[in-house]
């Protein structure tokens, strides 16, 4: 025969380790929503756009924010536009890996690496 005593114990056992497991699966998960939270938020995309003036830009978003925003070919002199929406986006990228590599810091873009790119407008 099955003593009480010993039923009640299991069960008590089995409850708490059942809230247990409950409360690890909740914790993993709010871990994850703050990891996905945070890699939203620390995100860096390139959008290329239209100027007003013509030809084309990029920008660099950093989350939900505008970081840069380039309506011209940076570096040369004058306010030229990319020729290209492939031109604007192969500069926007470079900055953007750039980024990546130094997030506190400011990318810096060389004529050279323009003219390496072939970026049209850049002699």
């Amino acid at each position: 025969m099955t003593n009480p005593k010993s039923i009640l114990i299991a069960s008590l056992s089995a409850g708490l380790a059942l809230t247990a497991c409950q409360q690890q699966q909740t914790n993993r998960t709010e871990n994850m929503q703050e990891t996905t939270a945070t890699a939203v938020h620390d995100s860096i995309a390139v959008v290329t756009f239209q100027p007003a003036n013509g030809g084309w830009g990029y920008k660099i978003n950093k989350g939900t924010h505008t970081y840069i925003e380039q309506p011209f070919i940076p570096v040369i002199l004058g306010n030229k536009p990319f020729q290209s929406e492939e031109d604007a986006r192969k500069v926007g990228e470079l900055i953007a890996a750039k980024l990546r590599k130094n997030p506190g810091g400011l990318p810096d873009l060389t004529r050279q690496e323009l003219l390496e790119m072939k970026i049209a407008g850049v002699e």
